[in-house]
């Protein structure tokens, strides 16, 4: 390739290898489950709904303390086992429930959704709910896992082409590293400010988790950024170091003249 073109290869693949990297990331199983409990619990409203039924679950468990609780009113299949319930406070059962419920969405993703009859229920296009649940479920994470491994093979491929062409990766990497974190952070202001202004505590759960997950790409993009830059500072000093002039030391004079 010719001119600065790796270089603009390089950069654009590092903002498309960072932002998969961040897919990666919140759709992997631990952060995946955790995101889709948020999400399960705010259509139920977790919170108000517990208080309610606590002690009802709690009988219902030491009624049977070797089998399990099945609770309904769930926007997803929740059995608990009775030893999970009994004697666990109302935080404890709380992240049991969203812990659950999110290993089921991520599993089986919008088809894990029922209706209150506890058939599956279909979720309409237009739903914010469904593409949620799509965008971080077991399907969405293999996805990214494949974005991620070609993304960072085109971008070594182009840094190792600039550096053939005698030019340095680092710059355009600590570019495409300062686009990515200026995308991120308008992500999480945006997702920010909509999660204060939202009324439905499903669609302000929705924000907050695009908000962390545009966190997680912010981190990233400062990480591999700061990186670039420092080695590049470093070149820089080292250049500047190599190139310093020392005043040449004149002969001693002559014991005689």
């Amino acid at each position: 390739m010719r001119g600065g073109l790796p270089g603009v290869f390089t950069a654009l693949f590092t903002a498309i290898a960072l932002f998969a990297l961040a897919g990666y990331q919140v759709t992997s199983e631990t952060a995946g489950e955790r995101l889709l409990g948020r999400l399960a619990a705010s259509l139920v409203e977790l919170d108000r709904w517990l208080p309610a039924h606590r002690e009802d679950i709690d009988l219902l468990a030491r009624d049977r303390p070797q089998g399990s609780v099945h609770l309904t009113d769930m926007p997803v299949d929740v059995t608990l086992p009775a030893f999970a319930v009994v004697d666990a406070d109302e935080r404890q059962l709380r992240d049991v429930i969203m812990s659950i419920m999110g290993n089921s969405l991520w599993e089986n993703g919008t088809s894990a959704f029922r209706d209150p009859d506890g058939n599956q229920r279909s979720l309409s296009v237009t739903e914010p709910v469904r593409w949620t649940t799509m965008l971080l479920d077991e399907g969405a994470h293999r996805f990214w896992t494949a974005v991620l491994a070609l993304s960072v093979l085109l971008l070594l491929a182009f840094a190792a082409s600039a550096l053939i062409g005698a030019r340095s990766p680092l710059t355009p990497v600590a570019i495409g590293a300062g686009v990515s974190a200026v995308l991120s952070l308008a992500a999480f202001l945006l997702a920010s400010a909509a999660s204060g202004v939202l009324d439905s505590a499903v669609d302000k759960e929705i924000m907050l988790i695009v908000r962390d997950g545009a966190l997680i790409g912010l981190r990233d993009s400062l990480a591999i950024g700061a990186v670039a830059a420092s080695i590049i500072g470093l070149l820089v000093l080292s250049r500047r170091n190599d190139t310093v002039s020392y005043p040449a030391q004149e002969p001693p004079d002559a014991p005689f003249a």
